[in-house]
């Protein structure tokens, strides 16, 4: 599952917020080649990608 959102300012604050609130991260905010992106995983263990629209 993913989620875009509108910058890279709310990509960051996401996974500051997700992470502070104990969300597990698999992946460090990056620069990948369709834009910042992060990803954590749902409590089942599924890949949750925050991302910018390309």
């Amino acid at each position: 599952m993913s989620f875009m959102v509108k910058d890279i300012q709310t990509v960051d604050a996401l996974y500051q917020q997700w992470s502070d609130s104990g969300v597990q991260i698999e992946q460090r905010p990056k620069q990948a080649v369709f834009g910042r992106t992060f990803v954590a995983l749902d409590p089942d263990g599924h890949r949750i990608r925050v991302c910018i629209p390309d």
